[in-house]
């Protein structure tokens, strides 16, 4: 191979060429790093707008979770009140039925010890009533007896 030999003008327009085509080249480079700074600021743009909406929807998740346990810890709340002032006029009901039972059982004991308390003396009555019909009948007997007697009637004699 053979060297050609190339005058100092066309040297220096083929390094000026160079210069300009490195020139272009970094030109070239500048723009390729400005426009990939540029994609790598929108990306870290995204990525930080694609954080905050998850953080946010995170955040949103979290607050309808707590507004669900206190909403669900409040119905238990209010259940087990519920439950407790239904035990307590349960057990109140009952006091009273217990109580209304116990009016109606001393007030059956008092008709019963009332109508022992008449049995009693009607039972003392009909002895009375009896001895006194004995005694009228035996008065009765022998005041026929003694009647018969007097017209002279004789009694039989067996």
């Amino acid at each position: 191979m053979a060297e050609e030999i190339v005058s100092k003008d066309q040297f220096n327009e083929f390094v000026k060429r160079m210069e300009q085509g490195f020139h272009h080249a970094d030109q070239r480079h500048n723009d390729l790093l400005a426009a990939m700074n540029e994609r790598f600021t929108q990306a870290d743009q995204r990525h930080n707008d694609l954080l905050a909406t998850m953080n946010q929807r995170f955040d949103q998740g979290d607050q309808r979770y707590s507004d669900l346990l206190a909403a669900m810890n409040q119905r238990f709340d209010q259940i087990d009140q519920q439950r407790q002032e239904d035990r307590q006029v349960m057990m109140q009901q009952r006091q009273e039925d217990r109580q209304v039972m116990m009016q109606q059982f001393q007030q059956v004991d008092q008709r019963l010890a009332q109508h022992e308390t008449r049995l009693v003396s009607l039972e003392n009555w009909m002895r009375t009533t009896f001895v006194t019909l004995g005694i009228v009948a035996v008065g009765v007997a022998a005041q026929l007896f003694y009647t018969l007697l007097r017209f002279g009637l004789k009694p039989p004699t067996p």
